[in-house]
């Protein structure tokens, strides 16, 4: 395809995510009747070279691979209004970070999805790849049969002019060594999933990784394990890791015998526990945000006649869905509540617009004859005062 041809076989295009920090924004559309996702950079990003190179990238290193358990690439297009995009398969299902945080996952599950991730890397590093890139909202686990698919592969998407603070938060998986910039391998991965098990035994879904994400978390990459298939082997054959085991039953001990500060662990855990808890609550909300301008195309006004009322308690539930664990907390229930109703009424000051509008275009087209009369008295028509001389004719018509 020519630089300056468009794709027109992409429809049905609707926003699903904007990376926060990163380049990126992800649709899904519908190419021939299937659906599929659509990746494409940030509108003000779309003619940046680096970042066009980058995803350009992206698309030939995922094209070429062939995995089960990894995200197909479709094809790189441009799509009018969008640019350059990524065409990649639909997977039908949810990421590993929405089960954990809802708890829909057995410990049967997990220990499954962690050695199909496991298998994924593999695969990964026999053609000399790392993802870089490897945390629970890149892992989609499909609805009809538990599977892992791997996504978005490649170095964290980051805007350098990002708070530091908070973009550290949001690199919490990724491995030292890809931060300060230096060289990496398989171990940067193995370093991920470690801290994905942590996640895991955090929110009390399964703490039978504990010893394994402790040696894949080693700071050093030298002190990890080697290799992914090491890493499987402990998740899978529990008895082979009796050694790390004990060690860190004696590291406990010796935690122990210094009690003094114990309780300064625990405030640092409770901290990084609520801190984790406050990204992912803002990530919920801000994915309901992004969903706002399709809501108000959904709902528009179409006539006078319809009524400012509107039933949106289909997409509200699916929103609700999202929000169910922060409902049962105390200190988040009323955010929760309150962004829920911040959506509704973003839909009801649209359609109110939509209102406007229509009112105004009506009342002065109309040949009625006590508008005409109000029209002709106005010495200053500006869009205000004819806006409100027509809702007073509006009102008389009632």
């Amino acid at each position: 395809m020519s630089e300056n041809n468009f794709s027109n076989d992409y429809t049905n295009l609707r926003l699903l995510h904007t990376s926060r920090y990163g380049n990126s924004r992800v649709f899904t559309a519908t190419n021939n009747g299937k659906k599929v996702i659509v990746k494409a950079l940030k509108q003000e990003l779309a003619d940046d070279a680096a970042c066009r190179a980058s995803l350009r990238q992206e698309y030939e290193t995922t094209s070429m691979l062939d995995n089960k358990y990894i995200r197909k690439a479709l094809d790189f297009v441009k799509i009018e209004g969008l640019g350059d995009c990524i065409i990649f398969e639909f997977i039908e299902g949810k990421s590993l970070a929405e089960h954990v945080r809802v708890g829909t996952l057995s410990e049967k599950q997990v220990k499954s999805v962690l050695t199909e991730v496991c298998d994924a890397l593999y695969y990964l590093q026999r053609n000399g790849i790392v993802h870089c890139n490897l945390n629970p909202d890149n892992i989609m686990v499909t609805a009809a049969d538990c599977r892992v698919k791997l996504i978005d592969l490649g170095i964290p998407e980051t805007k350098q002019d990002a708070d530091r603070e908070l973009l550290i938060k949001e690199m919490e998986f990724v491995a030292p060594e890809i931060i300060k910039g230096e060289d990496i391998d398989n171990r940067a991965d193995i370093y991920s999933i470690g801290k994905i098990m942590e996640f895991i035994g955090e929110r009390n879904i399964s703490k039978q990784f504990g010893a394994v994400a402790t040696h894949c978390t080693q700071f050093s990459k030298e002190q990890r394990f080697d290799n992914i298939s090491d890493v499987r082997s402990a998740i899978t054959k529990g008895h082979s890791f009796v050694k790390l085991i004990i060690l860190a039953v004696v590291l406990l001990v010796l935690a122990g015998l210094a009690i003094i500060y114990v309780p300064k662990i625990k405030a640092n855990v409770e901290k990084e526990r609520s801190e984790r808890l406050a990204v992912d609550f803002d990530r919920e909300v801000e994915k309901m945000q992004g969903q706002l301008p399709e809501l108000c195309k959904k709902y528009e006004l179409k006539s006078l006649t319809e009524g400012l009322g509107f039933d949106w308690s289909s997409d509200s539930l699916k929103m609700v869905e999202g929000l169910v664990p922060y409902l049962a907390m105390d200190e988040y229930k009323d955010k929760a509540l309150q962004a829920l109703q911040q959506e509704r009424e973003g839909i009801a000051k649209s359609r109110q617009s939509d209102f406007d509008r229509l009112l105004l275009d009506e009342f002065k087209t109309t040949t009625d004859s006590i508008a005409n009369q109000m029209r002709s008295a106005l010495t200053d028509p500006t869009e205000e005062i004819l806006l409100n001389e027509a809702k007073k004719w509006y009102g008389q018509r009632q």
